[in-house]
């Protein structure tokens, strides 16, 4: 009768542990797209009829027809093509537009439509011009409106000169929209409409606006690329479909993007639907704000000769003035030999016409053939074998930030984050535990029981042996891993932050991929980072204080025997080719960050993104902040190739 109640309690003790971190898996949510055949309707003052074509896959309505714009249907079924016909009314007055909103699911898309009207002016001096502009939507190659007027009708405040900024646009066929009474508005010999007829720029253009008694108004447009703002990279243009800027890291926001190559013929022009959202913790509060996309379609995202995939970050490296800290770390991670390391490409910004500056495009860590490439397995998988895989981890101090898949192994209690799975189940759950349960048994053979793994019982945990854990982990991974961490002094990686793993179905847990090198990196140090770092008692209460067992591992005269043979290896390359490729990407990227940065002295018309007080009376995270970009890339590499010396030095005197 006792083991049964003992058993029913144990049985209870489960269900609440799993009940309270386990939730109920997110039903996937249908995409909403809407499909419409154009964006813009033109009518002349005598109305007329038009049609659109309509298709979506959720029921849609359109709403802000009115007694002069009406629309017949006004509503469609989902997966079927449907015509609308809109019907515009004869207009006496002044120009007029409306706006019809289609509307399906949590998609919707806006039809602006314009009406020229009879009210024209009688003679020049009643002419008005309220608008005078080029827009993007209107314009496949301007990514930021240019304004020339906008007012009330009369011509002050009229800017006919326009320098673009920060990209080269085509300016040989470019269309321009106004809002005016004139009857007619003529360049040349040829009548215009707005918004669609297309000018060559690469001159001074006359625009005329006719009054009734045909005299006119004119205005002379100069526009020119201001070529030395470009920095020469791709520009990645990106629109939300509401033109509200990216404020939230949870809801994804529908958009478009494009990549313009700005005449590299290497790299080829993209474009397509995307949704766009906030990332990052530390650098979400940061005023250059790092962003994720999700394109709609995988083929679309073939950037600059990386694999396609639907998932990219755009990494700001606010806190980074080299802009080289994360593709230096990526370098590394290669010439080491992770199994997977991020590629990435340094592009230009603009986000809803806002230039943004420098930014890095680079693969988001996802379980994929050309990514992480192991088995993927899905949360409604129980079978014991298949459940061995599919495994994705990333071990960070932020665990409780809204992740609901995490667990803390009882000896080192490192934030253990599941990202894949997604929600995984009590089967899948129960067996990673187990798992990290059995390999610390194995990392700290003699801790006793309910003991701190800390500086005051270290000592405590025994010397593991590699004959009896090799089978739990993979060491190549841990020993390249841990090259990386310590040759780029990551401080991050042991508190611990942005520290992945991986598990393939009935294979060893394997560490990486690296990511995460923009802060408190590179900065000179001469101590072990990672060899022989345990939290200090003091640390040991904050639990952001963790290292994911190297200190142990390095206790196994086996594993620092292979970690040395390891770096012997890899330690020329490690020297020379890494110091090439920070002198090659600063060269590709220096006029980009010149760009980027507001220096010292410097107003707002040279730069974009300025420093705070401490910025420039420390340096920042990295201490550079307040160096100009050439000097604080000298510096990182100066630092790294001391960094490199040192490390030869003592792994050389074991």
């Amino acid at each position: 009768m006792s083991n049964k109640f003992t058993n029913a309690v144990l049985f209870l003790h489960v269900l609440v542990f799993f009940t309270g971190c386990v939730k109920a898996p997110k039903p996937v949510e249908l995409e909403a797209f809407i499909n419409v055949s154009t964006d813009l309707i033109q009518a002349e003052d005598n109305g007329g009829n038009f049609t659109l074509t309509i298709l979506s896959n959720f029921n849609w309505s359109i709403t802000g027809a009115t007694s002069n714009c009406s629309v017949e249907p006004i509503s469609g079924e989902k997966d079927k093509t449907t015509t609308v016909n809109v019907v515009i009314a004869e207009n006496s007055a002044d120009e007029r537009s409306f706006s019809l909103k289609i509307n399906a699911g949590k998609a919707s898309k806006n039809i602006s439509v314009k009406q020229r009207g009879k009210n024209y002016a009688a003679t020049s001096n009643d002419i008005k011009i309220m608008e005078f502009a080029i827009k993007p939507k209107e314009n496949d190659g301007i990514y930021s409106e240019i304004v020339f007027l906008r007012g009330n009708g009369g011509l002050e405040g009229f800017d006919g000169e326009h320098d673009i900024l920060y990209y080269k646009a085509n300016l040989s066929s470019l269309s321009a929209s106004w809002s005016t009474n004139a009857k007619k508005v003529v360049v040349g010999s040829d009548e215009l409409v707005s918004g669609q007829s297309k000018q060559d720029y690469r001159d001074n253009v006359v625009f005329r606006f006719y009054a009734k008694d045909n005299s006119f108004k004119e205005l002379v447009i100069k526009l020119k690329n201001r070529e030395e703002s470009c920095s020469g990279l791709p520009i990645l243009v990106l629109t939300t479909d509401d033109g509200l800027d990216i404020t939230s890291k949870e809801i994804w926001s529908a958009g478009k993007f494009k990549l313009d190559p700005q005449g590299n013929s290497a790299i080829d022009e993209l474009s397509g639907i995307t949704e766009i959202r906030g990332r990052g913790n530390s650098t979400w509060a940061m005023p250059k704000k790092p962003f994720a996309l999700k394109l709609k379609d995988k083929s679309t995202g073939v950037f600059m000769g990386m694999s396609p995939h639907k998932r990219w970050v755009l990494l700001a490296n606010y806190a980074d003035k080299t802009g080289l800290r994360n593709k230096v770390a990526f370098d590394i991670s290669r010439q080491v030999g992770l199994a997977w390391t991020p590629d990435s490409r340094f592009v230009d910004v603009i986000l809803n016409g806002k230039f943004l500056g420098n930014y890095q495009l680079t693969e988001h860590i996802k379980i994929d053939p050309n990514r992480v490439d192991i088995e993927e397995i899905d949360n409604e998988e129980t079978n014991p074998d298949k459940i061995t895989g599919g495994w994705l981890f990333e071990i960070d101090r932020y665990y409780s930030n809204g992740e609901t898949r995490y667990f803390r192994p009882a000896i080192s209690q490192l934030p253990v984050i599941v990202k894949e799975p997604e929600d995984a189940n009590s089967a899948q759950m129960s067996y990673i535990q187990k798992y990290f349960g059995d390999l610390e048994k194995l990392l700290y053979p003699t801790l006793p029981d309910g003991t701190n793994y800390s500086e005051s019982f270290a000592h405590l945990a025994g010397v593991p042996d590699s004959t009896e854990y090799h089978g739990l982990i993979d060491i190549n991974s841990f020993i390249n891993y841990w090259i990386v961490q310590e040759l780029t002094g990551n401080y991050d990686g042991r508190l611990p932050g942005s520290v992945y793993m991986h598990k393939d179905v009935g294979k060893k847990l394997t560490i990486g991929p690296v990511w995460d090198f923009d802060q408190t990196t590179f900065l000179g140090s001469k101590s072990w980072l990672y060899f022989d770092y345990v939290p200090n008692d003091g640390e040991y209460t904050n639990l952001g204080y963790r290292s994911v067992f190297f200190a142990q591992l390095f206790k196994d005269p086996k594993f620092k025997a292979r970690a040395k043979e390891r770096w012997q290896e890899v330690y020329s390359d490690l020297l020379g080719e890494v110091t090439e490729s920070i002198d090659d990407d600063y060269s590709l990227i220096a006029k980009s960050l010149e760009i980027n940065w507001i220096d010292i002295g410097e107003d707002e018309s040279q730069g974009i993104w300025g420093l705070n007080d401490d910025d420039i009376a420390t340096g920042g995270r990295n201490h550079d902040k307040n160096l100009k970009c050439a000097d604080a890339v000298e510096r990182l590499k100066n630092y790294y190739l001391q960094r490199v010396n040192w490390m030869n030095t003592q792994i050389n005197s074991w």
